[in-house]
Order: C-alpha cells, then sequence, then structure tokens
C-alpha cells in the first residue's frame, strides 16, 4: 500500500502523463562484496525498468547505507545485528522489516550455550572456578565476534584491571587465575610477537589443547567443534559453544551418552541437553531487512513478496538481498531497533559490559570536521566488535596542530604523511607506531624529474640549475640533501645552507628566511605548493628540476588534462634523471603514511594501540573476512578519498614494507640521518687535522732542539 504522499505523487503524475506508473522507484542501498558477492553490476541494471519498484544505490559500506537512509538518499538495505546497535547508538532510525534465515524455523542466527561434563561437580556458576575451560578460540571473528566469543568469561570471572597490564593482558589474565587450565587456541592479538609472548605467559590457557606450544587455529580443538571435542575427549569440563553445533555434535558422534553432559543455565541451574527450551546465555540475530520509518510498510509488502520462483525484477532484487541467507521472513510488525534487540537473548547486555574505570581512551587527532566524522565511525564500529581500549576522536585544525596536541598529552595518535615525518620526529618528540603499507607504485618514491630536452645527465650538472621541491623539509628535500653529501657535492655543515647555495633561483615552499638565499625566488605559493606544485614549477619553465613522489607524474598529467581545456601535457613531457644503468633510478622510498604517538609513550601503551588498530586492519581494512564489510577502513567516506588513512593502504604494519620479502632499497629513515654524519665527518676531518698539526709541531720543536 502507497503512503498517502506517494500516493498523490503518483496520481498527479499519473494525471499528466494519462497512465499509472509507479513514478517514484524506492532506493536499494546496496553495497558489493568481494568475488562472486559483487553483484551490482549483474543485478542492478534489471531494476531500471518502468515496472520495478525498486532501483540500486551502490553504497561503499553497510555504514554508508545507514547513513544514507538517515539523510533520506536511500529507502532500504541490509544490516547485521552489530550494525543495528551501531544505529541506535548513533541515534539513526530505522524500522526492521524482514529477516534473512538460513531457514525458517529457526528464530536466530545462532544460540550460545555452555556444556559441562556431570562428572566436574559443577552445579552452578559458582563451582566453575579451578574447573577445565574449552574455548573455541579467535580467528574467525566474522561469523563469532569477540564480544559473543568473551560473553561467557565476562559473565562469570571477575575482571582484573592492573593498570600495569594492558586491557587484553588483563582479560587473559582474569581468565587465567580462574580456571586451572584452558584450551582458547588462535591469536590473542594481531601482533605476532606479543601473542607469542602472552601464550608462554599464560601457557595454562593453551595446556588443553592438542598442540599446546602452537595454540594455532590448527589445533584440533580450535573452532565451533574444537570446542566440544576438547570437552568429550576428556580434556576439559566446561564448553562454550552454539547450541547447533551441540545438536550435531551428540547427534552424530558414536559412544557419547548425553545423560553425561548437562547444560549450565545462566540462573545458576543445569538442565539436559535434550531439553525442549533449552537455556541459553546469548544469541546472534539474523541479519535483516530496515528501512526509514516514512516507507516501511512498502517496504515489508515488496521484500516478502520474494521468494525463489519470482521472476523479472522481482528476481534482482531477491539476488541482491541474499548473501548465504536464503529464506525472506516478514517481521510481524515493522518495529524499531530497540525492540527488536530487546528480544535477542543477552545480545545487548553482551554489548554493554563495562570495562575497568577508570576506562582507557586512545584519542584520535583528525584534522578537518568530514576526517572526524569518519573517525567517529570508525569508534562506533569498533566498539560493536569489542575492540578495546575504546576509541575518541579529537579534531584540530591540520596535522601540525595535532603534533602540537600529542606533544602537549591532549591528544595519543595521529596519522602522519611522510613529508611531516621528520619534523614531527624533531620537533614534537613523535615516534612511529605502525605504517600504512602499499603497493610498489604507491609508494613516496622520490625521483628527480627533468625535460625531456634538458642537459641534465647527472646531480653535478644540477649546480646552479632552478629546483622545485614540494616543501621544505619533506621526503624530496631531505633525500635530495642526503644524496648531494653523498656524492660529495655538498660538504659543509650545516648542509641546510649548503643546499641553498648549490641550486641557483629555486622553489622550496616553507623554507625558512634564514636558508633561503636565492633558493625562493621562483616560488609561487599557491601554485608551487606541495607534488603536483613543484610539477606545475617544472612543466612552466620557472625551474629546470623537480624532486617528487614517481607516482605523482601520471597522476599531475591526468589532472591537469581534466581541468584545463589547453592542457595538452603528456607523460614523455617528463624525464626521470637516471645516473647509472645498474643502479635503481629513484632516490628514496617512503611510506604513505604512519601513525605516530609521542616518544616517551609507556610500553604498555603502545601494545594497547598498536593491537587495536591491527584489529581494526583485520576487521575493516582490505582483507575483511566478512561477506560485506561494515566499515571502510582505508577507502572513500561520503565521496571524498584519503581521509584518516589513505585509499591505497593495503594493512597497516609495525614495519614499513608491505611484505617480509619487500627488500626495496634506499628506505627514507636511512636518510634522516645526514645531518648527523655531516657533523661527524666534520669531527673527524677536525681531529685529523689537529693530529697533523700536532704532529708537525713536534717534529719542529724535536728539529730545533737537535
Amino acid at each position: 500500500m502507497l503512503s498517502f504522499g506517494r500516493f498523490v505523487t503518483c496520481t498527479i503524475a499519473a494525471l499528466s502523463c494519462l497512465s499509472l506508473v509507479y513514478c517514484e522507484k524506492y532506493k536499494f542501498c546496496m553495497v558489493d562484496g568481494k568475488g562472486g558477492y559483487m553483484k551490482s553490476g549483474r543485478y542492478c541494471p534489471n531494476l531500471d525498468i518502468a515496472e520495478s519498484k525498486v532501483e540500486c544505490v551502490v553504497a561503499l559500506d553497510r555504514l554508508d547505507c545507514l547513513r544514507r537512509l538517515s539523510k533520506g538518499t536511500a529507502d532500504f538495505s541490509v544490516f547485521t545485528a552489530e550494525d543495528l546497535v551501531t544505529a541506535q547508538n548513533s541515534k539513526i532510525e530505522v524500522l526492521v522489516t524482514n529477516e534473512l534465515r538460513y531457514n525458517a524455523k529457526d528464530n536466530y542466527e545462532y544460540e550460545v550455550v555452555a556444556v559441562v561434563n556431570n562428572n566436574a561437580g559443577i552445579k552452578s556458576k559458582h563451582d566453575l572456578k579451578g574447573k577445565r575451560f574449552c574455548h573455541p578460540g579467535y580467528g574467525y571473528e566474522t561469523d563469532w565476534t569477540r564480544i559473543l566469543a568473551n560473553y561467557f568469561e565476562a559473565s562469570v570471572v571477575t575482571p582484573s584491571c592492573d593498570t600495569d597490564l594492558t586491557i587484553t593482558e588483563n582479560r587473559i589474565k582474569a581468565t587465567a587465575e580462574f580456571f586451572e587450565a584452558s584450551c582458547k587456541a588462535g591469536p590473542w592479538v594481531n601482533n605476532p610477537s606479543l601473542n607469542i609472548q602472552l601464550k608462554q605467559k599464560y601457557a595454562h590457557l593453551c595446556e588443553l589443547c592438542g598442540n599446546p606450544s602452537k595454540c594455532s587455529i590448527n589445533d584440533e580443538y580450535w573452532g565451533r567443534r574444537g570446542s566440544l571435542l576438547c570437552l568429550t575427549d576428556g580434556a576439559g569440563d566446561i564448553s562454550w559453544a552454539r547450541l547447533d553445533d551441540v545438536k550435531t555434535h551428540f547427534g552424530l558422534q558414536s559412544g557419547l551418552v548425553p545423560d553425561q553432559y548437562s547444560l549450565l543455565c545462566p540462573d545458576d541451574s543445569l538442565m539436559p541437553l535434550t531439553a525442549a527450551e533449552p537455556c541459553i546465555w546469548v544469541v546472534k540475530p539474523w541479519p535483516v531487512v530496515a528501512s526509514r520509518r516514512s516507507v516501511a510498510q512498502e517496504i515489508q509488502e515488496i521484500v516478502s513478496s520474494l521468494s525463489p520462483n519470482v521472476t523479472g525484477w522481482r528476481q534482482s532484487v531477491l539476488k541482491l538481498l541474499e548473501t548465504s541467507y536464503t529464506v525472506v521472513k516478514k517481521v510481524d510488525s515493522v518495529e524499531p531497533i530497540e525492540s527488536y534487540l530487546h528480544r535477542a537473548t543477552g545480545f545487548l547486555s553482551a554489548n554493554s559490559f563495562s570495562g575497568c574505570h577508570p576506562p582507557r581512551t586512545i584519542n584520535i587527532c583528525t584534522t578537518s570536521i568530514i576526517e572526524n566524522a569518519k573517525c567517529a565511525w570508525m569508534r562506533e564500529s569498533a566498539a560493536v566488535y569489542g575492540l578495546e581500549p575504546d576509541l575518541e576522536c579529537i579534531k584540530a585544525d591540520n596535522t601540525t596542530h595535532c603534533m602540537v596536541a600529542l606533544n602537549q598529552k591532549a591528544a595519543d595518535i595521529v596519522m602522519v604523511p611522510s613529508d611531516l615525518v621528520h619534523r614531527a620526529e624533531k620537533e614534537y618528540n613523535l615516534t612511529t607506531l605502525f605504517y600504512e603499507t602499499v603497493n610498489v607504485d604507491e609508494k613516496y618514491i622520490t625521483v628527480a624529474v627533468t625535460k625531456p630536452e634538458s642537459n641534465i645527465k647527472t646531480f653535478a650538472d644540477l649546480r646552479g640549475k632552478k629546483a622545485c621541491f614540494p616543501v621544505y623539509d619533506g621526503v624530496a628535500w631531505n633525500t635530495v640533501k642526503k644524496v648531494l653529501f653523498d656524492k660529495q657535492l655538498i660538504k659543509n655543515c650545516p648542509l641546510e645552507k649548503e643546499i641553498t647555495n648549490f641550486f641557483g633561483p629555486s622553489c622550496t615552499p616553507g623554507l625558512p628566511d634564514n636558508l633561503s638565499g636565492s633558493m625562493k625566488k621562483t616560488c609561487q605559493e599557491d601554485t608551487f605548493n606541495g607534488e603536483f606544485g613543484a610539477l606545475q614549477c617544472l612543466s612552466s619553465g620557472a625551474g629546470d628540476v623537480a624532486f617528487v613522489s614517481r607516482n605523482s607524474i601520471k597522476k599531475f598529467v591526468s589532472s591537469e588534462n581534466e581541468n584545463s581545456a589547453n592542457s595538452k601535457l603528456k607523460i614523455e613531457d617528463f624525464k626521470i634523471l637516471c645516473e647509472s644503468k645498474t643502479k635503481p633510478c629513484h632516490l628514496s622510498w617512503a611510506p604513505l603514511g604512519q601513525g605516530m604517538i609521542r616518544n616517551n609513550s609507556t610500553d604498555l601503551w603502545k601494545k594497547d594501540t598498536l593491537d587495536v588498530f591491527l584489529r581494526l586492519d583485520n576487521l575493516f581494512g582490505k582483507s575483511y573476512q566478512s561477506l560485506t564489510t561494515p566499515f571502510t577502513m582505508f577507502g572513500k567516506y561520503d565521496g571524498k578519498s584519503d581521509l584518516l588513512f589513505h585509499d591505497a593502504t593495503i594493512r597497516l604494519r609495525s614495519v614499513a614494507t608491505s611484505k617480509d620479502f619487500d627488500t626495496m632499497v634506499y628506505p627514507y629513515k636511512d636518510f634522516l640521518n645526514v645531518d648527523t654524519m655531516c657533523i661527524n665527518s666534520n669531527a673527524s676531518r677536525i681531529s685529523f687535522n689537529g693530529y697533523v698539526l700536532l704532529f708537525i709541531a713536534a717534529v719542529s720543536v724535536r728539529f730545533c732542539f737537535n
């Protein structure tokens, strides 16, 4: 049934065109997944026909769809239960219209229970201390979030709040002190070296595993069925498991007697495994179709009409809605998120467990309103997937102000582009916690660029030439300073002054007045600032050489040709200076960005923070494991690129290389000690000259006395 407003609109349109048509289609917010789940290209075009009641709006991720519903630019979409919690926390109103189920009879995607061995003497939660615990482990978070994985322990174990330990280690310690032994296989944290350290320190949490020394996802007791095998093999006393797996396990395993095992209930009672209504600790609701309030009834009618035998545009809508869920179940009456989730046993409780007091918070510094907005959605996503410590987003005007905020302890971490890293270390006492690693072509690869007709063949030929730098004290500036020093084209300290004397009238935006000499004479700050500015400086004839990142050349040419009808620039209009046929032509390379923190941060704080960002990457980065991603860390936000992180980022790592076998030469970090090298070199020269003078004096004295 059409709402009154839509009825009036359609009636007017019908009178004007003398045909009754659906004048306005409902906008389905579509999120493409990976591989076979990239469906928009296959099915969205089928909705363009006139009789279709639905059209596609393609979004970047599921939370992007939530924002579109909130703004009214989309009408409905598919969301997980975690997405609904995020919507509730963000005060976005949507109504649940339908569930997407594996089968019609199960009210929830899964229900989680605690199974005990009757011989262990467990009658209530109070009897659990000192028992042996079988846990499914970690490493398949798309099916089993940390919040649900840890719900049992959060319910029965007294939390540890040792201020000398990370939040993760506090949880591990509390479990280790509560149970006699356990099997909790898989990665406890995302930092491999820290994971090994923790497993060595709390080894009895791996004691029940098939291979305690490894305690990995390859263990026989890891995973959904693994925790039940751990129990029924006699290794453990209690298992935390999905009810559907319990039914399968005890139904298929010959020789097992269900009477030997019981369900431990949250109300401290026991129940037979065969109980008609088993006691559940927590459930995972099905994915749902949710819509804006104004069209919820109409959306429910359309979605409820979909079945495996539909054809035409309806079949395409069904294909777009489905993932691995094939049964569309109508919710009895469209309802708000709060009431829908309230019926899900334990789910809201699991998402509201409080941590230690005072809580630990990582304050992320952002540099614009839109970047702060993206950060806020990342914070909400982190919360519903159980990441700790909590995140908070603090806005400053620019990266420099963020570095000041870190230095003054008003913020904890900021993403710093490579051009500002040296300044961050030198002026604000910051250090790198992790790097944005990218494919080789996306790195900042410093090259010297000239024009094809140039007679510049070597770096020595650059003396007196007009140079174009993107910025003072950036990657290109510090690289060229080191290269000139290594080639002994500049020798005397301070090198900053030497480099200004080496080049002729040039442009280096941000160059201090006390250094400028003739280097600022060709500068037009607004025009020649940054990578594109340096290339504009070169292409306009103001400069003879530009020092930029190799990957910026193609982007610059494309941008110039797009923005100027008269531009006819080609890649061939630029030539990379290469002195050797046997050595690489690039001068240095650097990551695109780095997460930087205070240099005096404690090891504990570094571990907590690094673990959070590596887990964020694991959940919301390029290698996300779910069918579609709830939040995109490395990609556009509301149509804008390179917010908070660079779009090209492949993953975050505590080392600068994208892979362990990435052996690209001339890393930029090795170029930042050139001033110290100059001082030491001069000191050695002075020392050597001093010895020579002393030797001559001694010989002279001896000669005189003789």
